[in-house]
């Protein structure tokens, strides 16, 4: 069975998500996690590529996009069929449930404060709970910065 987690930030911007992205994936790659991150496009994708290779003024963090024939940790897709032959970890930045989300040994959800986001968080949350996933939620807004 899948881990759900949903990660609750503080801010509405769509920039702290994807900073907390690249902190996420620094963690679960080093934790020895291969990372799936569903997108709504390929233009976010590809958006989502190149911060992660940007990551910080001195690291980065190797992805790769399904046209692309790189060998790396994290892989970014937008489409059902993008999705890893061996699923391990799911960052779902989509607006929807992906396919075969049951597949994944673990899922992370990253919320922000923006209306539209929380309306389609809440739907997934109860999407997961369907499925028999029960969510388990990581209120960011208490902790120091």
């Amino acid at each position: 069975m899948s881990q759900v987690d949903f990660y609750i930030l503080p801010t509405a911007d769509e920039d702290s998500r994807y900073q907390f992205l690249g902190k996420l994936a620094t963690r679960a790659i080093s934790a020895g996690h291969w990372l799936y991150i569903h997108t709504d496009s390929e233009q976010l994708a590809e958006r989502i590529s190149e911060r992660l290779w940007q990551s910080t003024p001195d690291s980065f963090l190797a992805n790769s996009l399904p046209a692309e024939n790189i060998h790396a940790p994290i892989l970014i897709g937008w489409q059902p069929e993008h999705l890893p032959k061996t699923p391990d970890m799911l960052v779902n930045l989509s607006a929807g449930y992906p396919a075969n989300t049951a597949e994944f040994s673990r899922v992370a959800e990253i919320v922000i404060q923006s209306d539209e986001v929380l309306t389609l968080t809440r739907q997934r949350f109860k999407e997961y709970q369907s499925a028999g996933i029960p969510p388990r939620m990581h209120d960011m807004r208490k902790r120091s910065a």
